[in-house]
């Protein structure tokens, strides 16, 4: 399962407008309810219900609104940029410049969490973090996120590799 196989060009936003924290949940509720044909206030009531148990941001630039919806019928993913930063309660105190938006169906809870896991793994390269920040159109994030997530699972199949080959006697 790949985290990109959710995310197409449609849901990524090069440059938010929003000030704010709700600004940004609203924009992203927009993106996520043009691609999936749910209601974009019931997306963003999910979102903000998320926010209120505590901020997704995770630091160093990053947050990941997430949700689950009974209306999705299937996994869906955004990403916006704020070139400027936006507070979004991150632990770090700094503003936050990206946002990796996943909205998925009720009943797949697991796969839910798997792909937030890869997401956050992901943006823990800086040079990911910022190479998204400099991109100026959504193929381009696309693009960088594709050979990223390419990069970490040829390295997590050559490390399973190596484990199989150092244990065989």
């Amino acid at each position: 399962m790949r985290f990109t196989d959710y995310l197409s060009e449609d849901c990524i936003c090069p440059d938010l407008t929003a000030r704010d924290r709700g600004g940004v949940l609203h924009e992203l509720a927009g993106l996520l309810a043009a691609r999936t044909q749910a209601p974009q206030q019931q997306l963003e009531e999910q979102l903000v219900a998320r926010e209120r148990l505590s901020s997704t941001a995770i630091g160093e630039g990053v947050a990941i609104p997430h949700c689950r919806s009974e209306r999705l019928r299937k996994m869906t993913a955004c990403v916006a940029v704020d070139r400027e930063g936006v507070d979004f309660g991150a632990r770090d105190g700094r503003p936050v410049r990206l946002f990796v938006t996943l909205a998925s169906p009720t009943h797949a809870p697991g796969t839910h969490l798997s792909v937030l896991a890869r997401i956050a793994t992901l943006m823990r390269d800086a040079r990911l973090r910022q190479a998204l920040v400099e991109a100026r159109s959504a193929p381009a994030i696309r693009e960088l996120l594709v050979r990223a997530e390419d990069a970490y699972l040829a390295s997590q199949a050559r490390s399973a590799d190596a484990s199989q080959h150092a244990s065989v006697p």
